[in-house]
Parts: structure tokens; sequence; C-alpha cells
């Protein structure tokens, strides 16, 4: 009797001890997998080592060109009256003519980018490097206020059809990502109401259809009178709006035959 004690007590301890050892070793590879998920990704483009970040999406994106201006303080006085977001893409010269109200943009959340420095076809489409190096320099300025390095860039006019496959390449091989747009407002061309209420109907009908429309506008006094309809638009409709980062999948135009070398006479 006391034997069979002693035998059922070792085999409960057996027991307990296999159930040990197999709890132990499912936790050591749950908790193994769990890590594998935590690890970062490996960037082929930029060969470093990068946690996958998670990009929340919005429902548009408004981006303006061309600045900044005299008029950009009022600009994002509006922008934060109706707390919506922005993407600026600024030109060299300008951010070294008006670096406060740059800073500013960095300091209140809006996104800073490039949109190169002679906004001249004929400068900016002249060779295979000139657009590489006009994007150089404006990244570097903005580093210089800011300290940003942003690597958004936006061809003056588009990137077709001028951006040839080879500037293209060039540009990729130095970390430039290139933004075209969804929804050209046309404040250039109407600058005056009309472009508001065409504005408002592109993105009622791509945000219907399930898409978050990137709006191109400009940074130009003009704008100012009527953007608050557009703004007051966005509000009533409760359109959450976002800034365009790194880690976004750009709007881009493609070639599709359609991107040849600029010709200084070409009508």
């Amino acid at each position: 009797m006391t034997r069979r004690r002693r035998l059922n007590r070792r085999g409960k301890i057996a027991v307990g001890l296999l159930v040990a050892l197999t709890a132990a070793l499912f936790f050591f590879l749950g908790g193994n997998d769990k890590d594998e998920q935590r690890k970062p990704v490996k960037s082929a483009s930029a060969g470093v080592v990068r946690e996958t970040p998670t990009v929340e999406k919005s429902d548009l994106y408004l981006t303006f060109d061309d600045g900044p201006s005299k008029e950009s303080g009022r600009l994002l006085d509006l922008l934060n009256e109706f707390n919506i977001k922005a993407t600026f893409f600024m030109l060299g010269p300008h951010m070294e003519n008006d670096s406060d109200v740059v800073k500013r943009m960095k300091e209140e959340g809006f996104g800073l980018a490039l949109h190169g420095t002679s906004h001249q076809t004929e400068d900016i489409y002249s060779g295979p490097l000139a657009p590489l190096h006009e994007m150089e320099d404006a990244q570097a300025i903005l580093i210089e206020q800011t300290g940003v390095r942003s690597s958004l860039i936006r061809l003056p006019y588009g990137s077709v059809p001028y951006l040839t496959v080879e500037m293209r390449g060039n540009l990729a091989q130095k970390g430039f990502r290139i933004w075209d747009w969804d929804i050209d407002s046309r404040d250039w061309e109407l600058k005056d109401e009309r472009f508001i209420q065409y504005t408002i109907e592109r993105i009622e009908h791509m945000i219907n259809a399930g898409e978050s429309p990137v709006v191109l506008l400009h940074d130009r006094p003009e704008l100012i009178d009527y953007l608050p309809e557009l703004l007051r638009f966005i509000e009533t409709k409760g359109y959450k709006t976002g800034v365009l980062t790194d880690e976004m999948q750009p709007v881009t135009f493609h070639c599709e035959g359609r991107c040849h070398s600029f010709v200084a006479n070409e009508g």
C-alpha cells in the first residue's frame, strides 16, 4: 500500500514536471513569435534598419505649391482656424526670404516638402541631373532653417512630360520621393470662386469612391479670399486632413510613353 502511494506520488510529480515543461516551451515559442513581429524591418532602398511605421489614412490631403509667400502667415492662420493640416512644396529662394514662416510651419505640424529652386522649365529640366541638383539645393536650405530633411518633392508643372526616366532614376537614387496630385484645383487658372466649387465637386466624387485625394493648390495672394469656403466645406463634412509623409505611397503621374526631354523652342 505504501509503495503504491509512493508510485502515485512519483507519477503526479512526473506529470507536474511535464506540464510545467510544456508550458515553458509554449511560452518560449510564443514569445519568440511576438518578438519576431516587433523586429525592425530592413529597408532595401536605404540599407538601414528601422521600425515599420503605422500610417493612419486621412480623407484628403491639401498641398500648396510655390511658397512661402507674403501671404503664408494668413494662410496658416486660416488652416489653423478650421483645424486643417496641409503640406507645403516650397521653393528654395522663397524659403530664404521668409524663413520665419517656414519655422512656424514646422512648429505647427504642417508638412514640409520641396519644389526646387528655379521654377523655370528650361532650368529644372535642362539635363539629366538638373532636377536632382535643384531638389538638393532646396533640401539644404530647409535643413538649415528647420533641421528637417524632407525627401518629398514636387516638380514644377508636374512630373509629366519633362521628367524623363533617367531624371527619375537620379532622384530615386538619392532618396527623393516624387509627389504629383489627384485633383488640380485650377486656382492658377480660374483665380476666383469657380475653382472652389470645382474642387469641392472633385473631392466629393473621389471620397465617395473610397479614395483619398491629393489636392493641388498654390500659396498665392489670390487664393486667400476664396479658401475659407473650401475649408468650411471640409469642416462641415467632417473630413479628416493629413500631411504627406515618407511612409506613404506617393501619387505620381506615370510616363507611359509620354515623358521626353525638354526642348527650348517647344511650344
